[in-house]
């Protein structure tokens, strides 16, 4: 068994508390991403899983067995480093064999392993060359397959493809599944990039300021933010947000976007769950893909905007909206006919809203 189990987990630097009070478990053979932006304590949490960095608080658990004294070298762990970690006086064969030779493998089973790995890393061609003629690219593909040619039950990788080109980490991402696939590890990666993560990962790990902001599937932290941090990291464009205050005027509730104007509530989750709400100042959200752009007509719901900026990106354009001091982004396909300075109405389709509190942040009512 290869699950981890971080309890009350800790560490501080002097002053700086770099992970506060992490508890998380990852089930055996899941690939799971600690995500967020720099400093969250991602990198500073795989660190303490590999043995690197001892915590100041909290245990680590590998399948139940408590890590504290277990040293870095009997973990069983590979590790991949944002900068390819290689030997480049040797040859790609020699660089796959290294660690399987530092184990006392035999000579036939080191064999096996590197021909399956370079046929895994489409490095084959590449096998008797010196890796210091190799591309950026290429060198990456040595590292992870160096690494996981040992076959570690618990696999290790901090941002292994943010120095590549764009292409090249698509291709990538999808190898990266097939070798997760192949030997069945349990895998942990450390990425900035919320694409990654969700094209990647059985379930996402959010941190920010040390701190686990939500746990769950890739469709679960996209379509159910815990907060407004999870909902403003995740998407790209990220959920639109919107302050505004609730209204009760006559029996009918509302949403008040000051100089933006009002919008009946005619959601009844959106009712029900803003009327958990403690306090009537609140954020709403609204993904880029779910707003819909009608034209103006009195009596209808949503906000009444102006288009802004006509954004073409690709295979869909992101409409800019604006009214008063509030914009947002609507996501459409390509060559959407729309023009600039269109007077149009930003409607809210039923079921797709969010609601937060304005102080804490946190979602209201969520289930």
């Amino acid at each position: 068994m290869a699950s981890i189990e971080l309890i009350n987990l800790t560490k501080k630097f002097g002053d700086l508390t770099a992970v506060n009070d992490l508890n998380l478990v990852i089930p055996d053979k899941e690939f799971v991403a600690l995500l967020g932006p720099s400093g969250c304590g991602k990198t500073t949490t795989m660190n303490m899983i590999a043995g690197i960095e001892m915590p100041s608080e909290g245990s680590i658990l590998f399948g139940g067995e408590d890590m504290r004294t277990i040293p870095a070298n009997k973990r069983d762990v590979g590790f991949v480093f944002q900068n390819y970690a290689i030997f480049t006086h040797m040859t790609v064969r020699k660089n796959l064999e290294f660690g399987l030779k530092v184990r006392g493998v035999e000579k036939s089973e080191i064999k096996r392993r590197v021909q399956n790995m370079a046929d895994l890393m489409r490095l084959n061609d590449r096998l008797d060359w010196r890796t210091s003629k190799l591309s950026v690219n290429e060198l990456q593909k040595v590292a992870i397959g160096r690494s996981a040619v040992t076959e570690p039950e618990i696999f290790l990788l901090d941002e292994p493809l943010s120095n590549l080109d764009a292409a090249f980490r698509a291709f990538m991402r999808t190898e990266l599944k097939h070798l997760q696939h192949e030997f069945q590890q349990t895998m942990v990666y450390v990425t900035h990039d919320q694409i990654e993560a969700m094209s990647l990962a059985d379930r996402i790990a959010v941190l920010d300021m040390g701190l686990l902001q939500q746990y769950g599937t890739p469709n679960e932290v996209y379509n159910k933010p815990h907060n407004t941090f999870v909902a403003n990291f995740m998407g790209s464009p990220s959920m639109n947000l919107l302050p505004c205050r609730l209204t009760n005027g006559g029996g009918d509730h509302a949403l008040d976007f000051g100089d933006a104007g009002t919008s009946m509530i005619e959601d009844g989750e959106l009712m029900r769950r803003c009327k958990l709400a403690r306090n009537a100042d609140v954020v709403f959200g609204m993904r880029p893909e779910d707003i819909d752009i009608q034209p103006r007509e009195v009596g209808r719901p949503g906000i009444d905007m102006e288009v802004s900026f006509v954004e073409p990106i690709g295979p869909r354009t992101v409409v800019h909206l604006s009214a008063g001091s509030h914009s947002i982004k609507v996501a459409k396909d390509k060559q959407y006919p729309i023009e600039l300075g269109a007077k149009v109405k930003a409607e809210f389709p039923k079921g797709r809203c969010h609601i937060f509190d304005a102080e804490s942040g946190n979602a209201i009512g969520l289930e």
